[in-house]
């Protein structure tokens, strides 16, 4: 069995230059669209009613579900697959700011 390197410490740095280089598709949609401009939107849409408790794990950002929404769909992945990819893919992960 061929033993696998540990990435060093400017490695994930040069991949993801590499794939810049390659034209990401991902690239271009974050600098083409103000994420921002959904953060209120987004806010409204799933602020909680005043009257309960926060209780539980605190939510997810907002904005990361909803560019892995995107993600979702323009990939055409299940939940299970999206899941998956989020967490093996460096653009993904560089999309979605992990």
């Amino acid at each position: 069995m061929k033993n696998i390197n540990p990435l060093g410490l400017f490695d994930e740095h040069f991949l993801l230059e590499r794939l810049t280089k390659l034209k990401d598709p991902l690239v271009k949609l974050e600098a083409h669209i103000d994420w921002q401009l959904f953060a209120p939107i987004l806010e409204v849409a799933f602020t909680k009613p005043s009257n309960r408790k926060s209780m539980g794990r605190p939510p997810f950002d907002r904005l990361m579900m909803f560019k892995l929404l995107i993600l979702q769909s323009l990939y055409n992945l299940s939940d299970d697959q999206t899941e998956y990819q989020m967490t093996d893919r460096l653009s993904f992960k560089r999309f979605l700011g992990l």
